[in-house]
Protein backbone atom coordinates (compact mmCIF):
# COMPACT_ATOMS: atom_id res chain seq x y z
CA UNK A 1 0.00 0.00 0.00
CA UNK A 2 2.83 2.29 1.29
CA UNK A 3 4.77 1.85 -2.41
CA UNK A 4 1.14 2.98 -4.43
CA UNK A 5 1.17 6.36 -2.21
CA UNK A 6 5.05 7.02 -3.34
CA UNK A 7 4.29 6.86 -7.35
CA UNK A 8 2.31 10.19 -7.01
CA UNK A 9 5.38 11.81 -5.44
CA UNK A 10 7.84 10.08 -7.28
CA UNK A 11 6.10 11.42 -10.63
CA UNK A 12 6.31 14.79 -9.33
CA UNK A 13 9.81 15.00 -7.71
CA UNK A 14 10.89 13.41 -11.55
CA UNK A 15 9.34 16.43 -13.40
CA UNK A 16 10.33 18.71 -11.48
CA UNK A 17 13.98 17.30 -11.60
CA UNK A 18 14.12 17.33 -15.31
CA UNK A 19 12.67 20.82 -15.52
CA UNK A 20 14.41 22.29 -13.05
CA UNK A 21 17.44 22.61 -15.28
CA UNK A 22 15.23 24.63 -17.66
CA UNK A 23 14.37 26.88 -15.22
CA UNK A 24 17.56 27.58 -13.74
CA UNK A 25 18.87 28.08 -17.30
CA UNK A 26 16.49 30.61 -18.33
CA UNK A 27 15.79 32.74 -15.16
CA UNK A 28 14.34 35.77 -17.27
CA UNK A 29 12.40 34.05 -19.29
CA UNK A 30 14.56 35.10 -23.07
CA UNK A 31 16.28 32.44 -24.99
CA UNK A 32 19.53 33.07 -26.12
CA UNK A 33 21.53 30.90 -28.93
CA UNK A 34 24.76 29.11 -28.13
CA UNK A 35 27.67 31.44 -29.52
CA UNK A 36 28.80 30.23 -32.87
CA UNK A 37 32.30 28.22 -31.81
CA UNK A 38 33.48 29.66 -35.60
CA UNK A 39 33.47 32.93 -33.49
CA UNK A 40 35.98 32.18 -30.70
CA UNK A 41 39.25 33.27 -31.30
CA UNK A 42 42.08 30.82 -31.31
CA UNK A 43 44.49 29.87 -28.92
CA UNK A 44 47.85 29.66 -29.88
CA UNK A 45 49.99 26.72 -28.95
CA UNK A 46 53.42 28.06 -29.91
CA UNK A 47 54.94 31.45 -29.41
CA UNK A 48 54.22 33.51 -32.77
CA UNK A 49 56.73 33.35 -35.91
CA UNK A 50 58.76 36.18 -36.95
CA UNK A 51 56.90 38.05 -40.04
CA UNK A 52 58.62 36.57 -43.46
CA UNK A 53 56.34 37.65 -45.86
CA UNK A 54 58.19 37.59 -48.85
CA UNK A 55 57.71 40.99 -50.76
CA UNK A 56 59.37 40.23 -54.07
CA UNK A 57 59.69 42.80 -57.12
CA UNK A 58 58.34 41.02 -60.54
CA UNK A 59 59.58 44.03 -62.29
CA UNK A 60 63.13 41.50 -63.14
CA UNK A 61 60.90 38.73 -64.67
CA UNK A 62 60.09 39.29 -68.96
CA UNK A 63 57.01 36.86 -68.37
CA UNK A 64 55.79 36.73 -64.96
CA UNK A 65 53.19 39.48 -64.35
CA UNK A 66 52.08 37.86 -60.79
CA UNK A 67 52.65 34.59 -58.27
CA UNK A 68 50.98 34.79 -55.11
CA UNK A 69 49.66 32.17 -52.62
CA UNK A 70 47.18 32.51 -49.49
CA UNK A 71 46.18 30.41 -46.67
CA UNK A 72 42.29 31.47 -45.64
CA UNK A 73 40.30 29.75 -43.43
CA UNK A 74 37.14 28.89 -44.27
CA UNK A 75 35.70 27.29 -41.43
CA UNK A 76 35.90 24.90 -38.66
CA UNK A 77 39.62 23.02 -39.08
CA UNK A 78 39.60 23.97 -43.23
CA UNK A 79 42.03 26.22 -44.52
CA UNK A 80 41.95 26.67 -48.25
CA UNK A 81 45.57 27.23 -49.87
CA UNK A 82 45.39 29.52 -52.87
CA UNK A 83 47.62 30.47 -55.29
CA UNK A 84 47.72 32.54 -58.42
CA UNK A 85 49.89 32.50 -61.47
CA UNK A 86 49.67 35.29 -63.96
CA UNK A 87 51.99 36.21 -67.17
CA UNK A 88 52.07 38.79 -70.14
CA UNK A 89 51.57 36.23 -73.03
CA UNK A 90 50.64 32.67 -73.20
CA UNK A 91 53.35 30.43 -72.12
CA UNK A 92 54.08 26.46 -73.19
CA UNK A 93 53.76 25.68 -69.56
CA UNK A 94 53.12 27.07 -65.81
CA UNK A 95 53.64 25.54 -62.68
CA UNK A 96 52.84 26.04 -59.15
CA UNK A 97 54.44 23.71 -56.55
CA UNK A 98 53.13 25.41 -52.98
CA UNK A 99 53.32 24.08 -49.23
CA UNK A 100 50.80 24.65 -46.14
CA UNK A 101 53.59 24.82 -43.76
CA UNK A 102 52.74 24.97 -40.00
CA UNK A 103 55.08 26.69 -36.96
CA UNK A 104 56.38 24.55 -34.35
CA UNK A 105 57.27 27.29 -32.10
CA UNK A 106 60.96 27.18 -33.76
CA UNK A 107 60.78 26.29 -37.14
CA UNK A 108 58.14 26.29 -40.02
CA UNK A 109 57.70 22.36 -41.02
CA UNK A 110 55.79 20.94 -44.30
CA UNK A 111 52.75 20.36 -43.82
CA UNK A 112 50.65 19.46 -46.82
CA UNK A 113 51.75 20.34 -50.54
CA UNK A 114 50.74 19.77 -53.77
CA UNK A 115 52.01 21.15 -57.54
CA UNK A 116 49.83 21.57 -60.62
CA UNK A 117 51.05 22.59 -64.20
CA UNK A 118 48.98 23.86 -67.41
CA UNK A 119 49.42 23.92 -70.62
CA UNK A 120 49.56 27.01 -73.51
CA UNK A 121 47.92 28.83 -70.85
CA UNK A 122 48.71 32.41 -69.83
CA UNK A 123 47.22 32.08 -65.85
CA UNK A 124 46.77 29.55 -63.36
CA UNK A 125 44.80 29.46 -60.61
CA UNK A 126 44.96 26.47 -58.23
CA UNK A 127 43.94 25.97 -54.76
CA UNK A 128 43.49 23.11 -52.27
CA UNK A 129 41.51 22.45 -48.98
CA UNK A 130 43.44 20.54 -45.99
CA UNK A 131 42.41 20.09 -42.75
CA UNK A 132 44.72 21.66 -40.00
CA UNK A 133 45.51 21.52 -36.33
CA UNK A 134 44.07 24.09 -33.97
CA UNK A 135 45.93 26.40 -32.32
CA UNK A 136 48.84 26.57 -34.69
CA UNK A 137 50.06 28.86 -36.84
CA UNK A 138 50.27 28.73 -40.72
CA UNK A 139 51.49 29.71 -44.06
CA UNK A 140 52.04 29.04 -47.86
CA UNK A 141 55.23 29.18 -49.43
CA UNK A 142 54.74 28.68 -53.49
CA UNK A 143 57.17 28.19 -56.12
CA UNK A 144 55.87 29.60 -59.64
CA UNK A 145 57.18 28.28 -62.83
CA UNK A 146 56.81 29.82 -66.35
CA UNK A 147 58.45 28.35 -69.30
CA UNK A 148 57.48 30.32 -72.95
CA UNK A 149 59.73 27.57 -74.96
CA UNK A 150 63.01 29.15 -74.54
CA UNK A 151 63.53 30.50 -71.14
CA UNK A 152 62.06 29.60 -67.70
CA UNK A 153 61.65 31.87 -64.93
CA UNK A 154 60.93 30.65 -61.49
CA UNK A 155 59.43 33.37 -58.36
CA UNK A 156 59.35 32.40 -55.00
CA UNK A 157 56.30 33.42 -52.35
CA UNK A 158 55.69 33.47 -48.96
CA UNK A 159 52.07 34.34 -47.47
CA UNK A 160 51.81 36.17 -44.17
CA UNK A 161 50.64 33.67 -41.42
CA UNK A 162 47.53 32.91 -39.99
CA UNK A 163 46.64 31.29 -36.36
CA UNK A 164 44.27 28.46 -36.70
Amino acid sequence: MMIKSLKPVLKVTLAAALTLPMILAIPDGKVEATPDISSVSPVALTAPPPESQSIQSLAQYENIYQASGNVIPVGGLTALVSTTTTTYTKMNSITVQYSLQRWTGSAWVNYQSNSVTKNNVSALDASSSWTVITGYYYRVVSIHSVNNGSKTETSTHTSSNVLF
